[in-house]
């Protein structure tokens, strides 16, 4: 999660004081280098149509990017709509409710059901009940291979550590494998292996068996 400020908000000092304790940076840099899956911009009048602009880009490149917008003038969200941004959450940071609306947007993004990716030039999206496990592409570090409850196999873009960090609801069995805990059916200790509805197996390392296991406790 990063939080990118376009100025500080000395007006506020209880979110000025929030903001210093977690990851900040400059927010062109920060979006065009990182990343992150959700995206916190404290938005103000300084850089404005910059920001979003740059917001705008990242979302066009990845539908999956999400982004929860803290302003201090009503007056902002005029821009956010020209520039028509799908935006998941706009806080009002001088409201007394700030960090209360901030938590629940976090909380309700953390529910996705849905897995979005580009291919081909169009948005594809996977819900996440028909995902049994994605495993690491043999030959291609940028991507993965999602097996499905029809036992059909999809290759997506992105790697496993990228699709682990937006969702949140797939646990890391292995190093080349993540599992949807909602469609496993059985752990089998002596072979290390997951076993899902369907019959489909993925393999989980000794390491990681004992904490699944007591996930699935």
């Amino acid at each position: 999660m990063y939080f990118v400020p376009t100025a500080p908000l000395d007006s506020n000092a209880k979110l000025k004081d929030y903001l210093a304790k977690v990851p900040c940076c400059d927010e062109l840099q920060a979006l065009e280098k990182t990343s992150a899956q959700v995206w916190i911009v404290v938005l103000t009048q300084k850089l404005c149509q910059q920001t979003l602009a740059t917001c705008k880009l990242r979302q066009q490149l990845d539908p999956s990017q999400k982004f929860i917008f803290l302003v201090d003038q009503k007056e902002l969200c005029y821009w956010m709509y020209r520039y028509q941004l799908q935006v998941t959450a706009v806080i009002f940071c001088y409201a007394k409710t700030w960090y209360q609306e901030l938590m629940a947007a976090l909380q309700e993004l953390e529910k996705a059901t849905e897995l979005c990716f580009k291919s081909r030039g169009k948005v594809i999206k996977v819900e996440l009940e028909q995902i049994c496990y994605v495993e690491s592409h043999c030959s291609n570090t940028h991507a993965a291979v999602l097996w499905l409850m029809d036992k059909r196999s999809l290759q997506v873009p992105k790697n496993l550590r990228i699709l682990e960090k937006e969702n949140p609801r797939l646990w890391r069995s292995h190093q080349s494998y993540l599992l949807n805990p909602g469609n496993v059916y059985m752990l089998d200790k002596l072979n290390a292996t997951a076993t899902f509805v369907n019959g489909l197996k993925c393999p989980i390392s000794r390491q990681k068996f004992k904490t699944l296991a007591e996930r699935f406790a």
